[in-house]
């Protein structure tokens, strides 16, 4: 007769408890570890608040539809802490754009941003007189427009005062040779009006 060895048998399942055993030990403190550790290092971490940018300004560029010339936005991001340097950001963004490779543009190459002051009575925009330079009166008209528009996307009310080299925009100094006047101040709804309205 012979004697079957039930030892045999129970080995693999005590193994296997006692990998259960080891298993449940190291998740358990682990656990107690993290329990532990993780209010610690969330106590010391100090709580950063992002803040929504409080200056939105937007650029203006030109689109074509229907054989219609119209101005669309598109917004700039900016940590700007005021005004002056948000709309300082955006023009020189406008006026990075390079009408040789980029329709949505009238404003000539080279042009840049001399100097904006932010009044209580508008904005005051110097321009390099690039600005003044090349086209017609329809790409004289829609490059003060993005230029306008751009500089009151943040207050579409602000009137807005032009120059060029320090000298105003006005009668006595027409803007490029097609002589285009502006009446001071500028503004949106004076702007639409005069000049695209059709």
């Amino acid at each position: 007769m012979k004697v079957q060895n039930k030892s045999s048998n129970t080995t693999p399942i005590l193994i296997g408890f006692s990998l259960l055993l080891i298993g449940i030990a190291q998740i358990t403190a682990l656990l107690t570890l993290f329990k532990v550790i993780l209010p610690t290092i969330t106590k010391s971490l100090p709580l950063v608040e992002v803040q929504p940018a409080k200056f939105s300004p937007q650029i203006y560029q030109l689109e074509i539809v229907d054989n219609r010339i119209r101005l669309v936005s598109k917004f700039v991001y900016t940590d700007a802490t005021s005004p002056k340097i948000a709309l300082t950001q955006a023009l020189k963004k406008l006026l990075a754009q390079s009408p040789n490779f980029d329709s949505t543009t009238t404003i000539p190459q080279r042009t840049s941003l001399l100097a904006i002051d932010t009044r209580e009575n508008g904005i005051y925009i110097d321009l390099s007189p690039e600005f003044t330079q090349g086209g017609g009166s329809s790409s004289m008209i829609y490059r003060v427009a993005q230029v306008l528009y751009t500089a009151t996307s943040i207050d579409s009310q602000a009137p807005v005062f032009l120059s060029i080299a320090g000298k105003s925009l006005n009668e006595d100094y027409p803007l490029g040779g097609e002589g285009l006047l502006l009446e001071y101040p500028l503004t949106r709804q004076k702007f639409d009006q005069e000049f695209l309205t059709e």
